[in-house]
């Protein structure tokens, strides 16, 4: 049996194992957290795995070896290093970001800034979601090209349906689970691609020692890119992008804790370089046996060329199948991650802020299918956007790296000060690039070498001054949004005691028993489903108008409140939001009560959900209301 016939029966088995783990997962999805979140319960292994398979591509075999190959150690401040260090900074900072109940980045940003700033921001974001995924199928529709000829319209086909059917049935822990598997078949394919290149060598007569030592020293150097300098200008340039990069983010939020969080993301950081080291014995191999490339390009297809070179057919499906997981295990992050800012940042805070859950469900599913295909779409009609990936990527960085990371650590930062380091940061990394590609027609660099990356660092500089500037010219936000972030804000702003439930009442004897709890990590999620009918009991006519309930909600009752709009209202009693209760509206007649409050807190929050229920209750009264059970 040939090569592409086997490919195919492997492919087979393997959408079979993904989509088996879509379904499984799907019977686990109740709310929006539980698709775009995994419920939040992912634990440190999962995380890991998936935060190093998310940000391992086909492509990144090929360039990772080739840039070892052209430059040597040096070219590690180009790629590997920044995608590394991104993930080990992410780890470092996950504790400011773990206890704020978002689900995207713009949405972090209203509850610290205002709601001005998040459409921009998601869009942004959704843009180059599309574009990283864009990169992905043209690896894919690249590898099968070279390898069976394949024609690009069906490797983009197989990819993208295959992609749509497990994602959009299983959600984010569809995700996480199927990155395990892909990850072990791309670290495969890396390891043993990487043996395969020292066995050669080393059949030639030529060891790997001794081949790395024929590399000679500049290619050993590590400061060869314009010395210390050099390195510190690339490291500058490329890694706030990495770091304001969304999916780590929701892995985070996704997270029982933030300790799985933080060892998660650090794991994820060791299993990247273990697979950039591969690459790089890979390149020494490759040394040996193949001349000098050329260029760029003649270097990273000789990863490939060694393959088909020198594998038997079997051998040669199922590597393509590790280059397959490489793709798909990315793309199905950024799609999630794209359209988890359309549905949550655009649709649900803006277009349908009273849509039910199950509604909600759909509209996810359908997004994560546009997201997949609109990526298709591209890629069938490109053959390189590495440039214009690097270019969204820079203005999205110029844009929203200060408002975001400042926001996280600088309580002077302001809503102003925020929209002027978008405005400031990402316009002049436009007009750069506008520049650069319409007048110059050349690299910007070729000027000076502080304009590497289009110039990012320029963008970086403008975007930081006016955001602090603008934000000391301007009035502090209010303390309600410092809290969350500033646990000093938080004391000053509930310092008190909070009144303490009569559990001995009828009441709260009716309501705890239906108070479900779990545990996750060092968290327990407690959920209360109430039910809305007519107080007649005969039909009232019209569902629950759920703006003016919400409106005349936190109007009766001051703790209730909301940061990113009606579609979601926190019963805000603690700096601590993801303990606080909060409010959804769930299928049809239903309203969701749900809290996630560390352990020891589990009394007083289950408290508080008794409290929240009567509040609701006393508003739904007022329109002709009653809650149950």
């Amino acid at each position: 049996m040939d090569a592409y016939s086997l490919f195919l029966i492997f492919l087979a088995v393997y959408i079979a194992v993904l989509l088996g783990i879509g379904l499984y997962f799907s019977r686990r999805q109740r709310s929006v957290t539980d698709f775009w979140l995994a419920g939040r319960e992912l634990g440190p292994v999962i995380i890991g795995f998936s935060s190093a398979s998310a940000w391992i591509t086909a492509s990144a075999l090929l360039l990772a070896t080739g840039l070892f190959l052209l430059i040597g150690i040096g070219s590690i401040w180009i790629w590997v290093f920044p995608n590394i260090a991104g993930l080990i900074i992410i780890a470092a900072i996950s504790g400011r970001i773990k206890n704020i109940p978002a689900l995207t980045q713009p949405e972090l940003m209203e509850i610290r800034y205002d709601p001005m700033i998040r459409a921009p921001v998601a869009l942004a974001i959704t843009i180059m979601m599309i574009l990283f995924s864009v990169t992905d199928f043209i690896g894919f529709k690249l590898v099968l090209g070279t390898f069976f000829g394949i024609d690009p319209f069906l490797a983009v086909a197989i990819m993208a349906v295959s992609v749509a059917l497990y994602v959009s049935v299983g959600g984010f822990r569809a995700v996480v689970w199927t990155d395990v598997v892909q990850f072990l078949l791309l670290a495969g394919l890396a390891v043993y691609v990487a043996w395969l290149s020292a066995d050669l060598s080393a059949q030639n007569g030529i060891g790997l020692l001794s081949a790395a030592s024929a590399m000679g020293d500049d290619w050993w150097n590590p400061l060869l890119l314009g010395g210390l300098f050099g390195a510190l200008t690339f490291i500058v340039a490329l890694i706030p992008g990495w770091v304001a990069e969304q999916d780590p983010w929701q892995k985070i939020w996704a997270a029982r804790d933030e300790s799985s969080a933080k060892k998660g993301l650090f794991l994820g950081g060791m299993l990247l370089a273990f697979v950039y080291l591969c690459c790089l014995i890979t390149a020494i191999g490759l040394s040996v046996l193949y001349p000098p490339p050329a260029g760029e390009v003649e270097a990273e297809m000789l990863y490939l060329k060694i393959i088909s070179d020198s594998v038997s057919p079997a051998l040669l499906a199922l590597l393509t199948i590790g280059f397959a997981a490489a793709s798909m295990s990315c793309t199905d992050t950024f799609a999630t991650s794209g359209a988890s800012c359309i549905s949550r940042d655009l649709i649900q805070r803006h277009l349908l802020p009273s849509a039910t859950m199950k509604q909600m469900r759909i509209i996810n599913r359908v997004l994560v299918v546009v997201m997949i295909g609109i990526s298709a779409a591209i890629a069938l009609n490109a053959t390189s956007i590495v440039d214009a990936v690097i270019i969204a990527t820079v203005i999205g960085t110029t844009s929203y790296f200060f408002p975001i990371i400042g926001g996280l650590y600088w309580k002077r930062a302001t809503r102003w000060g925020a929209m002027a380091a978008l405005v400031a940061g990402g316009g002049t990394q436009i007009l750069l690039i506008s520049y650069e590609q319409l007048w110059l027609r050349q690299p910007l660099d070729s000027i000076s070498s502080l304009l590497t990356e289009h110039g990012v660092l320029v963008g970086l500089a403008l975007s930081g001054f006016f955001f602090v500037a603008v934000s000391l010219a301007t009035p502090r936000e209010p303390d309600v949004r410092l809290a969350p972030f500033f646990p000093d804000v938080a004391e000053r702003l509930f310092g008190r005691d909070l009144p303490r439930a009569d559990r001995r009442s009828s009441a709260y004897q009716q309501i705890a028993p239906c108070i479900e709890e779990r545990t996750a990590g060092d968290r327990a999620h407690l959920n209360l489903s109430l039910e809305h009918s007519c107080a007649t009991g005969a039909g009232c006519g019209e569902e629950l108008p759920w703006q003016d309930f919400v409106e005349r909600l936190t109007e009766r009752h001051p703790l209730w409140f909301t940061p990113t709009g009606s579609h979601i209202v926190y019963r805000l009693s603690q700096a601590d939001m993801l303990a606080c209760v909060k409010m959804v509206r769930g299928d049809e007649s239903q309203i969701w009560l749900s809290a996630e409050p560390p352990l020891e807190q589990r009394e007083r929050l289950r408290d508080e959900l008794f409290f929240a229920c009567q509040e609701i209750g006393d508003v739904l009264k007022e329109f002709g209301m009653k809650a149950g059970l």
